[in-house]
């Protein structure tokens, strides 16, 4: 039952909702609660009653760079929806809510005949994910086109911040460690050929087409280490095709690991430490992961 705080709220409430298929692994047991929140009030309220029944939060965008606990999640999932999926475009500046899709949004450029997007076009991502860890893919990042970012504090102030005042790097922003929730965000994007925007966002599609899997993934499981490629030394290992459970390594990318079906979280935390061990075995290199995984509640 949607508690009274919340029932006059923008806000489509349930309980013990499974969150596999809410991830590109389709891994993951349930969420004790699960909200979809429409607008800034609702996850104002939303951030005030968990804050007060002491519940973690799990901001679960698109799922696609996440690994769910077996055991599900014992707080409140969340997604941004409603008002967080608007975009706005206003001559060269787009503002885009957290909860738009990252590949609709480099659609809606294009179309406006802006580029800046197309690079990171084929990441399945939210707006909000995205910016959180500064999302980059051949040879553009997320900060590079930022302006400023919304956000709503876990005491439900609302504060907008610089793009200029995050601190950020590869695959990682400030945001990460911060309780704040993205609410928004304001681009800079320029002025191109509308032709020449989709033949590029073609090209990037066919690009990660041959170089991802097919299958549940969650595409790079570690970042790459400076000045070389996490894939390129975990093939070097002999990782590639390497199974635990339902969980294998791709054959065709050694930095991807693919749900084979009935994959658990297990398998894949035990897989990732393989490949962690491997590399840093032979190449005396620490792996550092890219995608979040959330602790077992058994391990907390």
């Amino acid at each position: 039952m949607i508690p009274a705080e919340l029932s006059s709220r923008r806000i489509v409430w349930a309980e013990e909702v499974p969150l596999a298929e809410r991830t590109t692994l389709r891994i993951g047991g349930s969420a004790r609660f699960f909200a979809e929140v429409e607008d800034v009030a609702a996850l104002r309220a939303l951030l005030t009653w968990a804050g007060a029944e002491n519940l973690p939060l799990l901001p679960l965008g698109k799922g696609s760079n996440v690994l769910i606990p077996d055991e599900g999640f014992s707080g409140v999932a969340f997604v941004l929806a409603g008002d967080f999926r608007k975009v706005e475009i206003h001559g060269t500046r787009i503002l885009a809510g957290a909860g738009a899709s990252l590949m609709s949004l480099a659609v809606l450029a294009g179309q406006a005949g802006l580029t800046g997007l197309e690079g990171l076009s084929g990441i399945p991502s939210s707006v909000g994910g995205a910016v959180r860890i500064n999302a980059g893919a051949y040879g553009s990042e997320i900060f590079d086109l930022l302006v400023s970012v919304g956000l709503v504090t876990r005491t439900g102030e609302a504060r907008e911040l610089p793009a200029a005042q995050i601190a950020h790097g590869y695959r990682w922003t400030a945001l990460m460690q911060s309780k704040d929730l993205i609410a928004s965000a304001t681009l800079r994007l320029r002025q191109a050929n509308r032709v020449t925007v989709h033949a590029r966002m073609e090209e990037v599609a066919e690009k990660r087409k041959k170089a991802l899997p097919g299958g549940p993934n969650a595409g790079s499981i570690f970042k790459n280490p400076a000045g070389d490629y996490a894939g390129r030394l975990l093939e070097a290992c002999g990782m590639k095709g390497r199974r635990i459970g339902g969980a294998q390594v791709s054959p065709n990318h050694a930095n991807v690991i693919v749900n084979l079906g009935g994959a658990r979280a297990s398998d894949v935390r035990a897989l990732m430490a393989e490949m962690h061990r491997a590399v840093k075995d032979r190449f005396g290199i620490d792996l550092v992961p890219e995608i979040e995984v959330l602790p077992s509640p058994s391990v907390e």
